[in-house]
């Protein structure tokens, strides 16, 4: 009778299985919550903060059987292949989280006026967020410097932000401020974005506002967009302003936020008028026909006038001496 040896059996792949499917599912279960508003934003990114730790811990362990399976033999390598499956799907989340973080610093607030920017008439929900203000404060300060300085770059993660967005700058149209009030109000309507707050225009060329709340389309955050428009010499001056109530990105940020904007009032524009060159006005454009009138230049000789004075004679006779005058009597 042949002697039957024990099959080794480890246990670390069916618990890298395990930690990486509870990984996983809370990663899942997290972006639903945050994606219908069940939680916020600070719980969502503790929550991808946790998962991401499951996750790796089902990889070491994946790892670790995959080692012990390879001197020992036995079966669990279908598990620690699963467990490592799950475990880089659970990290997915996180890392884009972070990702978005880094690579996309200084857009929380963007604004076409950096120096004067339109009002916001909201409350802002970072306070309550001290987790993810506190991870941000943390990458600008110490992520930012050191891939600023790995590149060459030594601009701040909050400044430069008319060389990293050339195109978010204010706009002029060749139009009333009521006009382009009536058309950011649609423009805003087709975007999908709820009005919250707005100065309508009681005179035709009155300064005017409008305030609306946008919800992302992945994540489901909540952003504040404000159209300021203004009198100007060309006709009406536009500044647009989008703010984020967190830190935390989604796909599309504040710098898309101002450019749907401007594409989205173009396009009503457009569909009014007909001839959007005619309304929109370049910033070159306006230099050259706010240029005041070059004066006449300077003449080399002193003008003489193109006709001859007359000047009434008196009829009385000249005096015929030399040494009478007029003056004497």
């Amino acid at each position: 009778m042949m002697k039957r040896y024990a099959v080794y059996r480890t246990t670390s792949a069916p618990a890298s299985r395990k930690l990486g499917a509870a990984g996983l599912a809370l990663a899942l279960t997290a972006f639903l919550a945050m994606r219908f508003g069940v939680i916020d934003a600070d719980v969502f990114v503790l929550s991808l903060v946790v998962s991401a730790v499951i996750a790796f811990a089902a990889l070491v362990l994946a790892l670790h059987a995959c080692n012990r399976i390879w001197i020992h033999g036995g079966p669990g390598v279908p598990a620690a292949l699963t467990g490592t499956i799950f475990g880089l799907l659970a990290l997915g989340p996180p890392a884009l989280v972070v990702a978005m973080l880094v690579l996309r610093p200084g857009t929380q607030d963007l604004s076409t006026d950096r120096l004067e920017p339109p009002e916001v008439n909201a409350q802002s929900l970072a306070a309550e967020q001290p987790f993810l203000g506190w991870f941000d404060d943390a990458v600008q300060q110490h992520v930012w410097p050191s891939v600023a300085r790995w590149s060459g770059s030594a601009a701040a993660p909050d400044g430069g932000t008319q060389q990293r967005f050339p195109d978010i700058v204010s706009r002029r149209y060749r139009i009333s401020t009521a006009q382009l009030h009536a058309a950011g109000a649609k423009a805003l309507d087709t975007l999908n974005w709820k009005v919250v707050d707005e100065l309508p225009p009681d005179l035709l060329d009155a300064p005017t506002r409008l305030q609306a709340e946008g919800t992302s389309r992945i994540l489901g955050l909540k952003h504040d967009v404000t159209l300021r428009i203004r009198p100007d010499p060309v006709g009406a001056l536009l500044d647009v302003r989008a703010r984020s109530r967190t830190p935390l990105n989604d796909i599309s940020g504040n710098p898309d936020h101002i450019r749907n904007v401007f594409a989205e009032i173009d396009r009503v524009l457009l569909d009014t008028y007909g001839d959007l060159a005619r309304l929109a006005v370049d910033e070159t454009v306006v230099e050259e026909e706010l240029q005041p009138e070059p004066d006449e230049e300077l003449r080399d000789t002193i003008p003489l006038p193109g006709f001859k004075p007359y000047v009434e004679e008196d009829d009385t006779p000249a005096p015929d001496g030399p040494d009478l005058t007029d003056l004497e009597g």
